[in-house]
């Protein structure tokens, strides 16, 4: 008997040592590889006249399902319609840290907002920011034609992996505001090189613009590379990323194609839409989100 509960001791050290070890720290970086994984994702409002499996309480676990899936390492967010949506993903996203502002007043607090959300076992957070898209940046308010309220948030980051920084910028351009828009795109890029100089940069986001819009595509081209054509696409069964809900379509045009991850000083290795459908009726939002692999360098 003796020797049975010696043995029983045995084991159940055994395994709690084993436990323990295979649980990770918190603070431990998950990944090893110098690679990036960048991505974009307009997740739609939470709204009421999205019915059963298009309502935001069936999507938000297989949009977070989504980004796990594919281990992004920082992501841009759109239409977040309050804070309760954005700690509805972070609490299926653990790994992640996020930091979001709302477009309503001068602080941040109220209205629709754009997230940023990164890992925090590689990354560390140096300082953030947010910008309004009119002719008074620093003042709430509506530029120009548009309809609405919108913003520019970003972050610096560093990499411990690469050890390196960078900055990540976040946009969602007016939807009806043609001048708006074009605007924006100059008011962005302006601010991004006060802010980012000649560090490395990623601009992500919804611009409500397909490339033919040229007012805005040029503007941002003219600074930055878009990451599709920085690489060619990898068996793509769509061009574009509004799907508007669309699910007899398995192709959309360029002409919906209106979230972009605009980069400089980076190798983009693979560029994708993702198009995965949770439930045969349903995509996870009535964008696609884009996603970038590619590797940080010292020069253009």
């Amino acid at each position: 008997m003796k020797a049975l509960n010696f043995n029983l001791l045995i084991l159940f050290f055994a395994l709690n040592v084993f436990s323990c070890t295979a649980v990770m720290p918190e603070n431990d970086i998950i990944s090893v590889s110098d690679t990036l994984i960048i991505s974009t994702f307009n997740v739609r409002i939470e709204t009421s006249g999205d019915k059963n499996q298009r309502s935001w309480s069936e999507r938000k676990y297989h949009v977070a399902q989504l980004i796990n899936t594919y281990k992004f390492d920082v992501f841009g967010v759109q239409e977040l319609v309050n804070i309760g949506q954005e700690n509805d993903l972070k609490k299926f996203l653990p790994s992640f840290n996020s930091i979001s502002k709302g477009r309503d007043n001068d602080e941040g607090s109220i209205g629709e907002r754009l997230g940023i959300f990164y890992n925090k076992n590689r990354f560390e957070e140096k300082e953030n920011g947010f910008f309004f898209l009119s002719s008074t940046p620093n003042v709430a308010s509506k530029g120009w034609d548009a309809a609405l309220n919108r913003i520019c948030l970003w972050v610096k980051l560093y990499d411990k992996i690469t050890q390196k920084e960078f900055y990540f910028f976040n946009v969602h351009f007016d939807h009806v505001g043609i001048v708006a828009r074009a605007e924006s795109a100059a008011l962005t890029v302006a601010k991004i090189k006060q802010i980012a100089g000649s560090d490395i940069v990623f601009c992500v986001g919804d611009f409500n613009a397909s490339p033919f819009e040229t007012a805005v595509y040029n503007k941002m081209v003219n600074e930055f590379y878009d990451s599709k054509m920085a690489v060619e696409s990898e068996n793509q069964n769509t061009i574009g990323t509004f799907n508007s809900w669309d699910i007899t379509k398995s192709h959309f045009p360029e002409d919906v194609r209106i979230d972009y991850i605009f980069t400089s000083k980076v190798q983009i290795l693979a560029y994708k839409v993702l198009t995965d459908k949770y439930v045969p009726d349903s995509y996870p939002s009535d964008h696609f989100p884009v996603t970038v692999k590619c590797l940080m360098k010292t020069e253009n």
